[in-house]
């Protein structure tokens, strides 16, 4: 950046003097005026090093005045640079008669946010005239850099409860008095009882080693709450198509063979072609939106379920799996090995569960730990968080954890076939456990064991 734009980029320099003098002439300013902007939001390089030198005094317990400022400065061979003890002595001759404090903050803050505006737009035309430039990923990194900067614009502090207090008493009277869990139902009885449903803003990991049934349980629940729920439900599928995503779904909804659907052998008697047109008809209905690109990247899944939102409503996301969403752009460093990719799209995963406050479901891959350990006594491998791939920061940053285990898929003479057991293993805000739902194979459904009427 030439030096004359960067002159002429939004600052309001009596403001910036403004705060530092204030601060200088009373401590108790600091905490008001960094709680709302940091150092780096002063625009001379002067006003920030002068807004750093006071915030580490402060922070180390010694007051912040013209002397000990002018000293930290000189210690750190920056007072020359600043402008001398001089240049520190007017901050506080010139505070303005009338100090309007948070007036000052605002409008430092709102300066600081145009530059950052202006910069990263400045950054994306550089990329945008290079020969190698990418449409889409452009148009990705500016919507995540814009929403960004938006963030920390309407970035909010501590609540206090008397304001809490009314809304929090609304949804307990709500809860009490409708009886019913307030999260999204998935269809399972006892599933619903353990979590309350699925939470908005929790991130929901759904763990198991290849052919579970991590896929299979994602569409049944799927299915169920955007048929029986009527809710928008975005699922993204990394691995299988669009069109095999929704012959599984009619499938599972229609409990037709999915070999009979996908092979033609045997083929589908009149009963079964109704029952799947029947499923057809709910399904084109119901507001089931699939996303199966390829090499699916997390900034071009979060800018496209912001659009969803925006367009035709969403009530739930979700991912499968987790272990196969790239990592592209800024946020990918050259020397980051899978586990810190992995720990980066956790965290994006559960950003975008909290900024839609909706739950975001994610399927993951399991190590071979499971299967070395436990055994027949045991009735069947034990799990741990650590079981998941690349699991520190899934184990971390999932609200709720759960394992999916089919014991007749170790033990081929298992008692319990066509069972499946759901191991919740975390769960934030409730208690773990374990539930048993029937699989069955043929249509690859997860079934309640027994039809339950509400109470």
């Amino acid at each position: 950046m030439s030096l004359d734009l960067k002159k002429a980029l939004p600052h309001d320099e009596i403001a910036e003097k403004a705060l530092l003098g204030a601060m200088l002439l009373d401590n108790r300013y600091v905490n008001q005026v960094f709680s709302e902007i940091s150092s780096e939001d002063f625009f001379r390089d002067t006003h920030h090093l002068i807004a750093q030198a006071i915030l580490n005094l402060v922070n180390n317990n010694s007051t912040a005045d013209i002397i000990t400022v002018a000293s930290t400065l000189e210690k750190n061979s920056e007072l020359k640079f600043v402008g001398g003890h001089a240049f520190i002595t007017a901050l506080v001759d010139d505070i303005p008669d009338n100090l309007d404090i948070k007036e000052y903050i605002k409008i430092v803050k709102d300066r600081s946010m145009l530059r950052k505006i202006i910069v990263t737009s400045m950054g994306i035309i550089q990329k945008g005239v290079e020969p190698s430039a990418d449409t889409i990923s452009l148009l990705n990194e500016i919507q995540e850099d814009i929403i960004k900067i938006s963030e920390e614009r309407i970035k909010k502090g501590f609540y206090a409860t008397a304001d809490l207090i009314p809304e929090t008493m609304e949804l307990i009277e709500s809860i009490q008095q409708g009886g019913e869990n307030q999260g999204l139902k998935t269809g399972y009885f006892e599933l619903d009882g353990i979590t309350s449903g699925f939470q908005n803003g929790d991130l929901i990991v759904v763990a198991a080693r290849p052919s579970m049934g991590k896929t299979a349980l994602a569409l049944n629940i799927a299915v169920n709450m955007a048929i029986k729920e009527e809710k928008s439900v975005a699922f993204y599928s990394i691995e299988m198509s669009r069109l095999q995503v929704l012959m599984r779904l009619m499938a599972i909804h229609a409990r037709v063979s999915m070999s009979s659907i996908r092979t033609g052998k045997p083929a589908l008697t009149n009963k079964e072609w109704h029952n799947l047109e029947l499923a057809a008809a709910e399904l084109q209905k119901a507001s089931l939106f699939i996303d199966d690109s390829a090499s699916l990247s997390i900034v071009e899944m979060k800018a496209r379920a912001r659009k969803l939102k925006a367009e035709k409503k969403l009530d739930v996301v979700f991912v499968d799996y987790l272990q196969l969403i790239k990592v592209t752009g800024d946020s990918l460093r050259r020397n980051d090995n899978r586990a810190q990719e992995v720990t980066l799209i956790t965290a994006a995963l559960k950003e975008l569960a909290k900024e839609l406050q909706i739950p975001v479901v994610a399927m993951a891959q399991l190590n071979r730990a499971p299967e070395t350990r436990g055994g027949k006594r045991e009735k069947g491998p034990r799990y741990q968080l650590s079981d998941l791939k690349e699991s520190g920061s899934i184990e971390q940053d999932a609200d709720v954890v759960i394992f999916i285990h089919r014991d007749d898929q170790f033990d081929k003479d298992s008692e319990r076939k066509g069972e499946a057991d759901l191991i919740i293993a975390k769960q934030r805000n409730g208690p773990t456990g374990k539930i048993v739902l029937a699989f069955l194979d043929k249509f690859t459904k997860f079934a309640n064991m027994e039809f339950r009427e509400r109470d």
